[in-house]
């Protein structure tokens, strides 16, 4: 028996996002094209990768003993970063690995993560620029996303920025 050419499926949205109805007041939503899904997508990623990232882990770090606590809720987010002096490179760096790491342990539609320090020379000022680059995993082929990131380190917002041109 020949197996059929596997023909690759349309992007499909999370569930959580499938069950919020942006018009409530319409009785049947039309279906999506597979570029207003795709955009849908990303929307959802920029959503959860800003609450990601806007989330603090406690102060205490998880033991090397129990990786798998590193996955679940107390692992959520990246460390609370306020008292860091990011005029230093290493504490900047430090940083870019956890935003870095927390995306790659956290947000499975993204592969491909990197994230890079976006230096715009000014050590004094109290914003750090971070790019994020990945691939959002879609059929037929994955699409880039990218992020253009400001961490406030004084109030500890991290506001993310789609660019679309990769």
């Amino acid at each position: 028996m020949a197996s059929r050419p596997r023909t690759p499926l349309p992007a499909r949205l999370p569930l959580l996002d499938r069950l919020m109805d942006p018009e409530p007041d319409r009785a049947a939503d039309a279906p999506l094209s597979a570029a207003e899904t795709v955009e849908r997508l990303r929307r959802s990623v920029h959503r959860d990768l800003e609450a990601l990232l806007n989330a603090r882990r406690p102060w205490r770090s998880v033991p090397d003993t129990t990786p798998a606590l590193r996955l679940s809720p107390l692992g959520y987010g990246i460390p609370d970063f306020t008292a860091g002096a990011f005029n230093d490179r290493r504490q900047r760096e430090a940083l870019r690995a956890e935003v870095e790491e927390a995306i790659r342990r956290f947000e499975p539609r993204l592969t491909q993560v990197q994230v890079q320090l976006a230096d715009d020379g000014d050590l004094l000022r109290s914003t750090l620029r971070l790019r994020i680059d990945a691939l959002l995993r879609v059929d037929p082929a994955p699409e880039p996303i990218v992020f253009d990131t400001v961490v406030d380190t004084t109030t500890a917002d991290v506001t993310l920025r789609p660019l679309y041109e990769a």
